[in-house]
C-alpha cells in the first residue's frame, strides 16, 4: 500500500515538473497562440464550407489563411500607415499650436468666469488651471513620441511573431477537429455534459468574437466618418480609438466623442458640436442595441457589471487580447457551474418523479 502510494505521489511530481517546464518553453508564445486560436475559431466555419469543394483538409486550411492575411493585412497595412502619420502630425500639432489651443479653450467666457469662481476657494488659492493643462498636454506628447518610438523598436519581434501566428492558426484549421476530440477526451464530463459545453462554447464564441468584432467595426468607421465630416482632426486614430473603446462595457466609445464634441463647442460652434454630439449619440450610440441582438440573439446574457470587471481583468493580463478572451473566459465559466448545477438537479427531479 505504501509502494503504492509513493508510485503515485513521484508520477504526479514528475507531471507536474514536467508540465511546469512545458508552459515556461511555451509561455513566451502564449499570447501568440491564443490570437491564432481566436483567428481559428472566428474562420473555422469559412474552412468548413471550403473543405466541401476542397476536399483535402490541407489545401482548404491554406485558402483560408490566404484569406485571412488578405483580410488582415489589407485593412490594417493602410490603418497603420495612416495611424504612424496622424500620430505624427498630433505630435507635432501639440508641439506647435497645443499651448495655442488650451489658452482658446480656457479663455471661453464661460470657463474663463467657471476658473474664476473656483480661483476663489481657498483650497485652489495659487493654483494655476492654464500651465497645469499646458504641463498635462506636454505630457500627453511626450507619452505619444515615446510609444511610436517603441512601436518602431518592436517592429521586427512583431513580424517574427506574426510568422508564428500564421504557422500555429494554420496548424488549427487544419487539424481543429482532432483538437477538439482530444481535448474532450480529456474533460471529466458525461457525455451529455460534454455535448452541453461545447454548444455552450460556440454560443460564446459567437457571442464574444461575432458581435463584439462587428460592433467595434461599424462603430470604429462611423467614428472616423464623423470626425472626417466635422472638421476634427485624425480620422483613422480616433475611429480606431473608438473600436477598441467600444469593447468596454458603460463607458464604450462615448470615452471619444463625448470630450470631442465638447472641443467643438468651445471651440468652433454650436451648431458643429451639437451636430456631432446627436450623430454620434443617435447613431454610434444605437449600433450596439442593433447589431449585437442581430448577431448574438438570445444566446449568452451577461450581467454587465460581470462584462466590465471581465474585459478590464482580460487586458491587464492579456493586452488587447483581453478584450475578447476576458469575457469569453467569465462566460465559461459560468457555462461550467450551469452545467453542474443542472446534472446536480437531473436526478434529484427524477427522484421525487418517481415518488
Amino acid at each position: 500500500m505504501k509502494t503504492e502510494w509513493l508510485y503515485k505521489t513521484i508520477s504526479l511530481a514528475i507531471m507536474l515538473v514536467l508540465f511546469y517546464l512545458l508552459y515556461k518553453v511555451l509561455s513566451p508564445f502564449l499570447i501568440t497562440i491564443a490570437w491564432a486560436m481566436v483567428l481559428s475559431i472566428t474562420f473555422y466555419p469559412l474552412n468548413i464550407l471550403l473543405l466541401r469543394y476542397v476536399k483535402k483538409p490541407w489545401l482548404a486550411s491554406l485558402i483560408t489563411l490566404g484569406i485571412i492575411l488578405a483580410l488582415i493585412l489589407g485593412p490594417f497595412s493602410f490603418i497603420a500607415a495612416s495611424l504612424v502619420s496622424e500620430i505624427t502630425s498630433v505630435y507635432s500639432l501639440i508641439e506647435d499650436k497645443g499651448i495655442e489651443a488650451v489658452t482658446q479653450i480656457q479663455e471661453h467666457p464661460r470657463l474663463h468666469t467657471f476658473f474664476e469662481e473656483i480661483g476663489s476657494y481657498k483650497i485652489f488659492e495659487g493654483v494655476d488651471f492654464q500651465k497645469g493643462a499646458v504641463e498635462s498636454l506636454k505630457s500627453v506628447g511626450s507619452l505619444i513620441a515615446g510609444h511610436s518610438t517603441d512601436f518602431f523598436k518592436n517592429a521586427v519581434k512583431f513580424i517574427i511573431n506574426f510568422m508564428i501566428m500564421c504557422l500555429t492558426t494554420y496548424y488549427f484549421l487544419m487539424d481543429g477537429s482532432t483538437l477538439v476530440n482530444f481535448i474532450k477526451k480529456l474533460l471529466p464530463f458525461s457525455e451529455t455534459q460534454k455535448t452541453k459545453l461545447e454548444q455552450r462554447v460556440r454560443e460564446l464564441v459567437i457571442a464574444a468574437i461575432y458581435g463584439g468584432l462587428a460592433v467595434a467595426v461599424v462603430q470604429g468607421v462611423l467614428g472616423g466618418i464623423a470626425f472626417l465630416a466635422f472638421g476634427l482632426p485624425s480620422p483613422v486614430l480616433w475611429g480606431t480609438a473608438m473600436a477598441i473603446f467600444s469593447f468596454i462595457p458603460v463607458i464604450g466609445c462615448a470615452a471619444i466623442w463625448v470630450p470631442a464634441g465638447i472641443f467643438l463647442l468651445l471651440t468652433a460652434s454650436y451648431a458643429k458640436g451639437i451636430g456631432f454630439l446627436v450623430f454620434c449619440a443617435v447613431l454610434i450610440g444605437s449600433i450596439d442595441n442593433i447589431i449585437r441582438p442581430l448577431v448574438i440573439g438570445g444566446r449568452t446574457k451577461l450581467h454587465t457589471l460581470l462584462i466590465f470587471f471581465s474585459v478590464l481583468g482580460g487586458i491587464n493580463y492579456l493586452g488587447f487580447l483581453g478584450f475578447i478572451l476576458g469575457p469569453l473566459i467569465a462566460a465559461l465559466c459560468l457555462s461550467l457551474l450551469e452545467i453542474y448545477t443542472f446534472e446536480e438537479a437531473e436526478p434529484e427531479d427524477s427522484v421525487r418523479a418517481l415518488k
